[in-house]
Parts: C-alpha cells; sequence; structure tokens
C-alpha cells in the first residue's frame, strides 16, 4: 500500500507492530486523536478490544467517544459491556471471505448484543429447519445465496458453518430505514473454532489432536480436546483439555507443541499460531474430554455452546 502509494504521489504512514499483549500504543493514538477534536474508528476483533480497554484504564487514558467496530469473533454481552463501560461506542459487524466480505452490519438500537442487520440485496438467507430433514445441519445453520451478478463467489444455500437467529422486528435504526428490516443475533458457530479473530475448519484440528498430540505426549485420539469459553471480564479463553489417564506432561512442551503443529503454511493457521502465542490465549486443563450425544468425544466445544 505504501509502494503505491509513493506511486500515485500520496505518502502514506509506515506500519507499526503492536503486539496484542501490549496495545497501549494504540489507546494512546486513540487519545491523540480524539483531543485533537477527531473521532476516531478502530476496526477490531472484539477480543482484541477488551484488551484496549484494560490497557487504557492501567494507564489511566481517557478514550470516550472513540468508535469501534467488532468482529472476527462472537461479540457477547460481556465483551461489549467491558469496552462500552470505558466509554468506546462499539458496533459489531459479522462477515466472511467466503461470501465475499460484509455480510451485515450492528444494529443502532440492538435488543441483543451481536444484533445485525443483514444486507439483503447482496445475499438471500435461509435456514434448513423444516425444509430439509435429516440433513446434517443444525435447524437454525445460515445458508447463504448470492444475489448480485457482480458477487466474487456464487453461492445457492451455502452453510458458512454458522448459526443464528433470524428474524425481523422494528427497531426504528438508520439501517432499518436504509430497507435493511432482516437481522440475526446469536451467531455462533457449529464447525470451527474461532478465537483471537482467527477461524480454524475441525479439519485442520482433528489431525493434530487425534495424531500429532498422542504420538509425542501418549494417549489416543479421544484423549485432547480444546474448549474455546470466555472468563466474566470478556477474555476470551481456550483451553486444551487432556485426559489424566495420558501421563504426567509438561503444560509448556504441550502447548509449544499444539500451536507449532497448527502453525505449519503461512495462511490462517500460521498467523492464529503467532497470536495465540503472543497473547497467552491457549492453556492447559487436565480433566476427561467432554462427551457428546452417543458418547462420542468431541474435537472441539465452541463457545456458550454446552454438550447435550
Amino acid at each position: 500500500m505504501r509502494w503505491t502509494g509513493e506511486l500515485a504521489g500520496v505518502s502514506l504512514p509506515s506500519p507499526v507492530h503492536v503486539p496484542p499483549s501490549d496495545p497501549l500504543p494504540i489507546v494512546k493514538w486513540l487519545a491523540a486523536e480524539i483531543g485533537a477534536g477527531r473521532t476516531p474508528h478502530l476496526s477490531t476483533y472484539a477480543s482484541a478490544a477488551v484488551r484496549l480497554c484494560e490497557a487504557a484504564r492501567a494507564a489511566a487514558i481517557g478514550v470516550e467517544g472513540a468508535q469501534l467496530t467488532l468482529s472476527g469473533e462472537p461479540v457477547t454481552e460481556a465483551r461489549l459491556d467491558a469496552v462500552r463501560r470505558i466509554g468506546f461506542v462499539a458496533v459489531p459487524q459479522y462477515g466472511a471471505s467466503e461470501a465475499g466480505g460484509t455480510i451485515g452490519h450492528g444494529c443502532l438500537a440492538p435488543a441483543e448484543p451481536d444484533e445485525i442487520h443483514l444486507f439483503g440485496d447482496l445475499r438471500a438467507v435461509i435456514q434448513p429447519e423444516g425444509l430439509t430433514p435429516g440433513a446434517d445441519l443444525p435447524p437454525t445453520a445460515l445458508l447463504f445465496s448470492s444475489l448480485r451478478p457482480s458477487a466474487p463467489f456464487v453461492l445457492l444455500n451455502v452453510s458458512l458453518g454458522d448459526r443464528a437467529t433470524l428474524g425481523r422486528r422494528t427497531c426504528g435504526c438508520p439501517l432499518e430505514r436504509l430497507g435493511w428490516t432482516a437481522r440475526i443475533s446469536g451467531i455462533r458457530s457449529y464447525e470451527k473454532l474461532t478465537s483471537g479473530g482467527i477461524r480454524l475448519f475441525d479439519t485442520d484440528l482433528i489431525d493434530v489432536l487425534e495424531r500429532a498430540l498422542p504420538a509425542r505426549f501418549g494417549g489416543g485420539p479421544t484423549d485432547y480436546q480444546l474448549v474455546e469459553d470466555e472468563s466474566e471480564d470478556g477474555h476470551p479463553r481456550l483451553r486444551l483439555v487432556v485426559d489424566p489417564e495420558v501421563g504426567r506432561l509438561d503444560a509448556a512442551a504441550l502447548t509449544e507443541a499444539f500451536l507449532a503443529a497448527i502453525g505449519t503454511g503461512s495462511g490462517a493457521e500460521r498467523v492464529a499460531s503467532l497470536l495465540w502465542r503472543d497473547s497467552g490465549f491457549l492453556q492447559v486443563e487436565r480433566r476427561r474430554p467432554e462427551a457428546g450425544p452417543g458418547g462420542k468425544v468431541l474435537h472441539f466445544v465452541p463457545r456458550s455452546d454446552p454438550v447435550p
């Protein structure tokens, strides 16, 4: 982007690396913009926004009035409360690269923390409830279809692995007045893991949990499980559950082995490995993995999805 700017005669600022563990430079930038009479707008992950708030509070730096767009992972009530308590104006956003980008923006008079107005002129959305008996999809799964000829991907009732409550209500916010009346809330994944804004599909995790870790640390394919949730203050937690029957092991070595295993390649897996290592998301917990229907041990248990 900087090189393109130079060619166009426009000088762009150099990128500055800010690790998730120390977001203070971003806090100072927000405060400087507010001090200059401007309204800064930051697009970030929900969990990163919580860390930003803690850094601002610890440094006693005022950021009231700064705007946040939260995306990349579930926007829960705990996370939204955390960022709003410090004075941020925060609104969720929902999108996916597979669907060509943004799917909808947050309601400005929401009834739920993550209530999203769907951009119905870009994509049609239906749910399989009552339509496809016997299909291997939850009844609240979201199925997307492309509506515009210019869409980067042609979708026809495609599941992106997410489920939500789909409906309509009157809210009176500007997005509704523009005609976007359909909305979703309670957005969660049913086939992928999202933590720190990075998505990993179950196929990327199964081999690590069933083969790589047992081969090095012992145990079998049902002795390792990932459980995703969050603390009361909105912090994401990703726990690597290990059956005590595996025996003694070094938690630090296990954590490093897991991150190294998912970090191969140069895609989202590599980014997730670096981000989780830097942020300390992953914690080892010794207990029996949770079992799902029929006694099957799930490879991962997504946030807010209790095992039946």
